[in-house]
């Protein structure tokens, strides 16, 4: 078992406590030695007085045993009390650390937070821009295109009116001529405008239906006069084959069916191929020219024979690699260089016509 150093403390007090009684004997009998022959005669007298000293002595020993418990408990209470405090300090610190850990890892989690919605914003401000420069990039192009529209239009509308001033400065004709040459040009302006207005409804025929489709298989587009549908080859024929596919197939009609409700168009069939040279094991086409041409002609007569478009408005031409929209550089560039134009311009007769007796006249 432990030795309890309270208890042991206390024994050795209680031992100096007994002993110190001793010592005041010895000192009182060393007087007594030393005066013997001065007090030889009050000696009666001092005896009296020494036991009643060592009475009071003894007393005072009995309160001084009976003080020493009370010290002994005090000092175990301030122990008990240092130990208590010096707990409730480390106490304090645990929890102060505590608190600390958690303030820190609040921070940090307050901080990715702060960080992610910063680079979140900053992803939605960058998306906002891309949408606002598309949208930019694509008013300028319509802009330009409509441009280009009007000085085609102005221009056509220019050289009529050159054509009738030209008339009226060389023939001194009557006013009943003059009348009728400006009633042919404004038949002339008049027959220009249906035949744009026709494209127009047309090109919107067109993109209603094939609104199915991606633009990068199908695109509808006016120009020079000309509405152009165009045909990427992945969707009309196997690699280095003229055979229009089933998915080809389902394109040709929709394009005949338009062209039946529209019989004043014609239709000019172009076959377009990349600048990559026929595979030697390939003893069907000698070059890019029999492979374009012989797909323009494939795709002719699917028009004509399935789906009875009328010969007389259809023709068809390979144009090789000699007329790419994009780059042969690049996988994606050659993938839109490998196409079919479907051309359809309206029936001019009447303009031609028109424009010959102004002229001839």
């Amino acid at each position: 078992m432990e030795k309890n150093p309270n208890k042991e403390n206390f024994n050795q007090e209680n031992e100096n406590i007994e002993k110190t009684p001793d010592i005041n004997e010895t000192e009182k009998s060393t007087e007594k030695i030393e005066n013997t022959e001065e007090v030889k005669e009050t000696e009666p007298f001092e005896k009296a007085e020494e036991e009643n000293k060592e009475s009071v002595e003894e007393n005072k020993t009995n309160e001084n045993l009976s003080n020493v418990v009370p010290i002994i408990s005090k000092k175990e209470a301030k122990q008990n009390t240092k130990v208590a405090q010096k707990e409730q300090k480390l106490k304090a610190r645990q929890e102060k650390a505590m608190r600390n850990v958690r303030w820190f890892w609040f921070f940090i989690l307050l901080l990715l937070a702060i960080v992610l919605l910063f680079v979140w914003d900053n992803h939605q401000k960058t998306q906002y821009m891309k949408e606002q420069a598309d949208t930019i990039r694509s008013l300028q192009n319509s802009e330009f295109f409509y441009k280009s529209k009007y000085l085609e239009k102005d221009s056509a509308l220019s050289s009529l009116l050159k054509n009738y001033n030209t008339l009226l400065e060389t023939n001194l004709q009557t006013n009943e001529e003059i009348d009728k040459k400006a009633d042919e040009l404004l038949k002339l302006q008049k027959q220009i405008f249906i035949q744009d207005s026709i494209l127009r409804k047309l090109k919107s025929s067109l993109e209603v239906a094939t609104s199915g489709y991606n633009r990068d298989q199908i695109s509808v587009e006016m120009k020079n006069g000309k509405l152009y549908l165009t045909m990427r080859n992945k969707l009309l024929f196997p690699s280095g084959s003229d055979v229009v596919q089933s998915s080809g197939l389902r394109v040709l009609r929709i394009v005949a069916d338009v062209l039946k409700k529209n019989p004043d168009i014609e239709v000019l069939i172009e076959g377009h191929t990349d600048n990559v040279p026929i595979d030697p094991k390939n003893k069907r086409f000698k070059d890019n020219w029999d492979l374009s041409t012989a797909r323009a002609i494939s795709v002719t007569r699917i028009l004509t024979n399935k789906y009875k478009i009328h010969p007389e408005r259809i023709s068809a031409a390979g144009r090789s690699m000699y007329y790419p929209v994009a780059p042969n550089t690049t996988a994606v560039g050659r993938a839109r260089n490998r196409r079919i134009e479907i051309i359809m311009t309206p029936n001019l007769e009447e303009v031609y016509d028109i424009l010959q007796n102004t002229t001839t006249k």
